[in-house]
C-alpha cells in the first residue's frame, strides 16, 4: 500500500513537472513569434515610409515640371469653354450644356459609326 502511494505521488509530481515544462516551452515559442512579428512590422513600417516618400517625390510639382520640360510638353491653363463638367448620371445632363460645348454636333458625327457596334445602345439599358 505504501509503495502504491509512493508511485502515485511520483506520477503526480512528474505530471505537474511536465505541464510546467510544456508551458515554459510554449512561452518561449510565443516570444520568438512575437519578436519575428515585431521585426516584420518594423520592416513594413520602414517600407511604408519609403513608399510615401517616393509617392510624394513623384507627385511633386518641381519633378513634374522637370519631366515635362525634358519631354518638351507644353502645359497651360485651360481656356474658357475647354473645361466641361460631367454629371454622374448622363441622362440628367441638360441639352443646353451639350449645345454650348459643341458636343451635340460631335455626337451627330459619331452616329455614322454606330453600325460598327463600338458604342452600346443606351436605351436598351434603361428598359
Amino acid at each position: 500500500m505504501r509503495l502504491f502511494k509512493y508511485i502515485a505521488l511520483l506520477g503526480i509530481i512528474t505530471l505537474i513537472a511536465l505541464v510546467y515544462v510544456h508551458q515554459q516551452v510554449e512561452l518561449v515559442k510565443l516570444s520568438y513569434e512575437i519578436d519575428c512579428k515585431e521585426k516584420k512590422l518594423k520592416e513594413m513600417l520602414d517600407r511604408k515610409g519609403v513608399l510615401r516618400y517616393n509617392i510624394s517625390n513623384l507627385e511633386s510639382p518641381s519633378r513634374l515640371e522637370k519631366v515635362l520640360l525634358e519631354r518638351k510638353v507644353s502645359v497651360s491653363y485651360p481656356k474658357r469653354g475647354q473645361v466641361i463638367r460631367l454629371a454622374r448620371n448622363p441622362s440628367r445632363v441638360p441639352s443646353r450644356l451639350l449645345r454650348v460645348s459643341g458636343l451635340e454636333e460631335r455626337a451627330g458625327i459619331f452616329k455614322l459609326f454606330d453600325f460598327l457596334g463600338g458604342r452600346p445602345d443606351v436605351h436598351a439599358r434603361e428598359k
